[in-house]
């Protein structure tokens, strides 16, 4: 276990792993719209398979915080930012176990594709560019 600890137990492998692919979904929609969305790309297969990378990054997210190397506020803040959603979405998406339905992106407002695409772009490059302490 301790080979893992100082890259922060790949954190940074699953979260961008998790955005790219929330980002694919996104995009997707924003061109076929939702009804294809969910009918052949985001099936309850494909959402139960995106929810294993999303609660792994939550929770190693969490686990790796003293390793972050924070040179200012902001990183800091934001980071625990970065976490606080993933840990919100990960009941979103393992609801999916349960239910065998991705309906519940129905409860989204149709602009929610455009701005979450900012704000996981943002955090892909945060992500993407955090470093670990090292470690003696």
């Amino acid at each position: 276990m301790k080979v893992f600890q100082p890259q922060g137990y790949y954190f940074r492998v699953a979260a961008i792993a998790t955005l790219i692919a929330g980002m694919y979904l996104h995009i997707t929609s924003l061109f076929i719209g939702r009804d294809m969305l969910r009918q052949y790309i985001l099936t309850p297969t494909f959402d139960m398979l995106l929810a294993v990378p999303m609660t792994y990054a939550g929770i190693v997210g969490w686990l790796s915080w003293k390793q972050v190397s924070f040179d200012s506020g902001w990183k800091k803040f934001f980071y625990g930012f970065i976490l606080v959603y993933f840990t919100i979405s990960i009941p979103i998406h393992v609801q999916t176990y349960l239910t065998q339905s991705t309906a519940y992106i129905n409860i989204f407002p149709d602009w929610y594709s455009y701005a979450i695409l900012v704000l996981m772009t943002v955090m892909l490059l945060f992500v993407g560019n955090l470093s670990y302490k090292v470690q003696p």
